[in-house]
């Protein structure tokens, strides 16, 4: 009997879990909404129901699948200004930049469930648990190397929205409980001058 439940771990943000049937291992954010469809030695079966990983079988430890909902929020609506370099969110503002060659450009861009763990987030492990849980701006799924632009911490923008890495983890825990209406975002952000 297939239920309801969502992926839960320490305090990276990120769960590995193995595809099915093919044994290799991917990271799931946390939080990540699922169809637990049973436990066989020692392993829990599950489909993912949201994220860039919607649709595919997946299996993990026993005891990383809890039931119930871990407080999900409405979408959230973030608004970042470019030239006052403040991130606003329900939680306060925070210090933002963008690249001064290559800023994104003013306009609204869906905040998407984070993808996969940033290497590029390591050099701010320090500051916060989750450097690597970075939230894409756009729509379909990021390409690796195509200049594509993210919400992330960070001292150094290539053009994308980059946080203050000390305030990251309060950010962060906002925005990885809110969920839009379509299985892949937690919210917007609003570009503003």
């Amino acid at each position: 009997m297939s239920e309801q439940r969502y992926t839960a771990n320490g305090t990276s943000g990120w769960l590995r879990v193995k595809l099915q049937p093919s044994g290799k291992e991917i990271s799931l954010p946390e939080y990540l909404k699922v169809k637990y469809e049973g436990s066989s030695g020692g392993r829990d079966t599950f489909v993912v129901q949201e994220g860039v990983h919607a649709g595919k079988k997946c299996s993990v430890i026993t005891g990383y699948l809890k039931i119930g909902n871990p407080g999900y929020k409405p979408a959230a609506r973030l608004s970042f200004s470019l030239n006052g370099e403040l991130l606003t969110y329900p939680g306060g503002r925070i210090k933002a930049i963008t690249s001064e060659t290559n800023s994104i450009p003013v306009g609204t861009y869906p905040i998407q469930i984070p993808d996969f763990p940033h290497p590029g987030g390591s050099n701010y492990t320090s500051r916060s648990d989750y450097a690597k849980s970075w939230f894409y701006l756009g729509i379909g799924n990021a390409v690796a190397y195509n200049n594509d632009r993210y919400l992330h911490p960070g001292a150094v923008s290539a053009g994308c929205i980059t946080v203050d890495a000390n305030k990251w983890t309060d950010l962060y825990r906002h925005l990885i409980l809110c969920r839009g209406n379509d299985g892949k975002t937690v919210g917007t952000v609003t570009v503003v001058a």
